[in-house]
């Protein structure tokens, strides 16, 4: 299974953060409205890097790395 990197945007939750400092995860999408994703972990920390530079309102930016985990099913005979 290939691995790939995916971004991950943190802000406050207007409509439920009053009083509180809970982040609400959002998925960042590219220009077609498919999920934004990286070959190489290396790429989407440097990508990352330069958006947690430049947030102005407090936004977080962190990278989720999606494809390597394997669920393996054991077929339990019926004898």
């Amino acid at each position: 299974m290939k691995e790939f990197f995916i971004v991950i945007k943190h802000h406050l939750n207007p409509t439920t953060n009053v009083g509180e400092n809970k982040t609400l995860p959002v998925l960042m999408l590219d220009k077609d409205g498919e999920p934004l994703e990286f070959e190489s972990k290396q790429e989407a920390n440097d990508f990352v890097e330069i958006l947690n530079l430049n947030s102005n309102q407090n936004f977080r930016y962190e990278v989720k790395q999606i494809g390597r985990k394997v669920i393996r099913m054991q077929r339990v005979s019926e004898d």
